[in-house]
């Protein structure tokens, strides 16, 4: 790869410096820029594709060189090797065994190939408009600098086709609060909740309000939402975020109504958002699902109490592994004498260019 000397030397300190595991690497990227201040945002744009590269195809490049310069040489030819047949295919796609293995077992290897492989690809960027300001039409003429293309399966949803450079949450319509930044596959999983005017919700894993948001247009400013998290920061997130979008009949959990609509957007793996986030690829472990299931099911069970009897829960992840998702809804139905909604269930699985992998279900006592 022709980088200038001055861009591979941050890149070689940036990937020398970080540890896999210990955190996020987006928020490492973040710590390191405001720390050399220095860079330009196109220096940084480089910095930050060449880097995202290194981590998603890092165990490919590494079967070949330890070397960070000979790896960003190789980058530009990296599907040569991912042809290989003489290379193991899970380090063809840059999946660390244990995954590669729990994967195809699930779906079959050739499937957890593709899937790894559509993982290592750059994720599309999507936003859902506000449709209590505005529609996808008016928001397209408004922001005539972007390139849109409509989502097939969220009616609110928008790709931006060409970027321009323009920082979305820079301009005015999202200081407006006509749109959100939110991949299609988490605005279909937010409008399963089907809620009307005057019905109690309760989003018991919020976090910063993405799929609250994604909902609540549909009570037309009645009824009671309200908002759950165990981290009080995301929940500050949420509330301004809500104000924004001209979203007032909320609240934060206050356990005293049972709810028409609950939705469980529970801690998960997270597999399906690898494209944003590849380096939580290299920290997974059996161990840490197993905490995560019985973390699942131990929400799951404190949320249902609060559910009315004729109500609907709905279960979320953004995985594809069956044990987080049609594993678990087997152990709720019988544990709780619960059936499936409509008989059916959201899932998007890895694609090339598609939306990010999550899985939902609506589930309601017998």
């Amino acid at each position: 790869m022709n980088l200038r000397p001055f861009i591979k030397t941050h890149i070689k300190t940036i990937m020398t410096n970080f540890d896999v595991q210990r955190g996020p690497f987006d928020s490492f990227l973040r710590e390191y820029y405001k720390n050399n201040k220095t860079l330009g945002p196109s220096e940084r744009s480089i910095i930050s594709q060449t880097a995202f590269d290194l981590v998603r195809n890092d165990l490919l490049l590494s079967h070949f060189t330890k070397d960070v310069d000979r790896k960003c040489d190789l980058l530009p030819h990296i599907s040569n090797y991912e042809k290989d047949q003489n290379i193991p295919l899970n380090i063809r796609c840059s999946c660390p065994e244990i995954l590669f293995q729990l994967v195809s077992d699930q779906y079959g290897q050739k499937r957890a190939y593709e899937f790894f492989m559509a993982l290592n690809t750059k994720a599309p960027l999507t936003i859902r408009i506000n449709p209590i300001k505005t529609t996808r039409e008016k928001l397209i003429k408004e922001m005539n600098q972007l390139y849109f293309k409509k989502t097939l399966t969220s009616p609110y949803g928008l790709i931006v086709s060409k970027e321009n450079n323009v920082n979305l949450t820079d301009t005015d319509q999202f200081k407006e609060g006509l749109f959100e930044i939110q991949d299609e596959a988490s605005q279909v999983c937010a409008l399963r909740v089907q809620c009307q005017p005057n019905d109690k919700v309760l989003d018991y894993c919020a976090g910063s309000g993405g799929k609250t948001l994604a909902f609540a247009h549909q009570m037309e400013g009645k009824g009671v939402i309200e908002i759950n998290d165990t981290r009080s920061e995301a929940l500050s997130k949420a509330k301004i975020r809500l104000r924004r979008a001209g979203i007032m009949n909320y609240s934060f959990f206050t356990k005293k109504f049972k709810y028409d609509w609950i939705l469980l957007d529970v801690p998960c793996s997270s597999l399906g958002t690898l494209r944003r986030n590849p380096d939580s690829k290299y920290r997974f472990s059996q161990e840490r699902l197993n905490d995560l299931i019985k973390l699942q099911q131990e929400i799951f069970d404190q949320a249902i109490r609060f559910l009315k009897q004729d109500g609907v829960i709905v279960y979320t992840t953004c995985s594809f592994l069956k044990d987080e998702n049609q594993n678990q809804v087997k152990h709720f139905c019988n544990k709780y004498n619960l059936s499936v909604v409509d008989n059916d269930y959201f899932q998007s699985l890895p694609e090339k260019g598609g939306m990010d992998s999550f899985f939902s279900i609506s589930l309601k006592k017998n």
